[in-house]
């Protein structure tokens, strides 16, 4: 007997579809044809289009970035920032890109990636809190380090993971080198 195709089994589809082909890939259709299922299978599950695109994108925030944010907030303080940087560069770049490419044209993706962009930055700028710095620079600081990160991923695609660690790790250690020198790294 093979296994149900299930709501986890269609939003695992639809990001994959999304990280792959973009957009064009999470229409019914496409759907239908890549799971090899009916339309029916589909509507079992979601009431409509709709319905499955704030799930889509309730999942990506859910597995791209609360699940990376709760991983790197278990570790200790001195070790956080360290650990978001390695499940951060982990993350499928390609989706991640896809995820923003689709925001430009659908209002829930919009409204999604604006709250996990906001999320994202909160969790580094907390531990730039915990490190020291001044709520006022943490956040200035984590904003940077964040717009530096999804530049590079739009900017340079084909960096490897290694390549994109690389550069988070030099800009973090230039925060470290001016904090160290009593300067701030945010005038």
């Amino acid at each position: 007997m093979s296994k149900r195709f299930g709501k986890a089994d269609w939003l695992a589809l639809g990001l994959k579809q999304l990280a792959a082909i973009g957009s064009r890939g999470l229409s019914l259709e496409a759907l239908c044809e890549a799971s090899g299922k009916t339309r029916g299978s589909f509507y079992h599950h979601f009431p409509d289009h709709s319905a499955f695109i704030l799930d889509l994108m309730e999942e990506w925030k859910r597995k791209n970035t609360l699940e990376v944010a709760d991983s790197a907030l278990k570790e200790p303080p001195e070790d956080q920032g360290e650990r978001l940087t390695v499940l951060a560069t982990a993350l499928d770049q390609d989706l991640e890109r896809a995820v923003r490419q689709f925001a430009q044209s659908n209002e829930t993706a919009r409204k999604v990636l604006r709250e996990v962009d906001e999320l994202r930055t909160g969790f580094i700028a907390r531990i730039y809190k915990a490190q020291g710095y001044d709520p006022a620079s943490a956040i200035d600081i984590a904003r940077i380090e964040y717009a530096a990160f999804v530049g590079t991923q739009l900017v340079w695609p084909d960096l490897s993971q290694q390549e994109i660690l690389r550069l988070v790790r030099r800009f973090n250690k230039m925060v470290e080198l001016a904090a160290a020198k009593g300067d701030s790294p945010i005038s």
